[in-house]
């Protein structure tokens, strides 16, 4: 079991429980000593129960449980839980934000399956090439042509195509996986809709965003500025992000239209899912043109490279 998937069940059955009027002693206890379930689930369990039955709230006994780890963002949200009381709606929100990442990282996972494919079949063939095939081929080359120069320029069209797939896949898992923006801005509207300070919720985005980004910083400055008793637009204004001043100032455009300010943080969130979604798409739908392309380029380097020279060579 992954550690996300660990994470996911633990937070609905521990929602689950809570919804039912339960204490999160009494919640963690019943989950510990479930004849159903997960070792590992009732393991965390029972460790967030003794340290609960000792005084210790349940934020700091997160950073301390062994069978799962859980991020600095989870024990956040779950120290606003302590402070507001409002438990079930917050572990609502964990669990939908745990489902989100177990999605993209299905989705990844769905989208290597025919890279994953080529690749297996060109390690096949190098395997063959190296081993079995390479002295066939040996045996072809005319004489005076050069057999470990042929074995050296196979070694780099192989190395090429490895760096170049692997370049892809990389850039594949940043467009899938990049949703931090689009978290940030709901972990906020979130929190200032359920009655937290605007500036800490906007510190609460500048954690997921990341502070060591241009994103991150730009929520990080808005919250200094909101502190310091700037509006929501001058605050986002003081560090200079185009992209993401735009979509402030038509969220805050439509926000005064309606008349409806909290709302603000996740409207932008809302647009964040829609582009996410478009970006998604195109590289789902690029995955299999794009290796088929690249291994087409490949067997072609081969043929011109290794191929047609002995051809030649031989008179054909």
């Amino acid at each position: 079991m992954t550690n996300l998937t660990a994470k996911k069940i633990f937070t609905e059955s521990l929602k689950d429980l809570v919804s039912e009027k339960l204490t999160l002693f009494q919640a963690l206890k019943i989950m510990a000593e479930s004849r159903i379930g997960a070792r590992k689930i009732k393991l965390a369990s029972d460790d967030l129960a003794k340290e609960i039955e000792k005084g210790h709230k349940l934020s700091t006994s997160l950073l301390t449980c062994p069978e799962i780890d859980f991020d600095s963002v989870y024990i956040s949200f779950i120290s606003f839980a302590e402070q507001s009381g409002n438990f079930v709606q917050i572990l609502d929100y964990l669990l939908e934000r745990t489902k989100r990442e177990e999605e993209s990282r299905n989705a990844f996972l769905g989208a290597m399956t025919y890279p994953v494919l080529v690749i297996s079949l060109v390690i096949v063939m190098a395997a063959f090439f190296v081993t079995s095939g390479f002295g066939f081929v040996r045996n072809l080359l005319p004489e005076g042509m050069d057999s470990g120069e042929t074995a050296r320029t196979f070694a780099w069209i192989l190395l090429s195509f490895f760096l170049i797939s692997g370049a892809f896949i990389f850039f594949l898992w940043n467009t899938i996986n990049d949703t931090k923006l689009y978290e940030a801005f709901l972990a906020g509207g979130f929190l200032v809709e359920n009655g937290i300070n605007l500036a800490v919720a906007v510190g609460m985005a500048a954690e997921i965003a990341g502070v060591d980004n241009k994103n991150g910083i730009c929520f990080e400055k808005a919250r200094e500025g909101l502190e310091y008793g700037m509006d929501l637009r001058s605050a986002f204004f003081r560090v200079k992000n185009s992209s993401l001043q735009n979509k402030i100032e038509m969220a805050l455009f439509l926000a005064e239209e309606t008349g409806n300010k909290k709302q603000v943080l996740l409207k932008i969130a809302d647009e964040m899912k829609k582009e996410n979604e478009r970006k998604r798409k195109l590289c789902l739908t690029l995955i299999e043109p794009a290796f088929i392309l690249l291994t087409g380029v490949f067997l072609l380097e081969i043929v011109i490279s290794i191929v047609l020279p002995v051809v030649t060579d031989m008179g054909f």
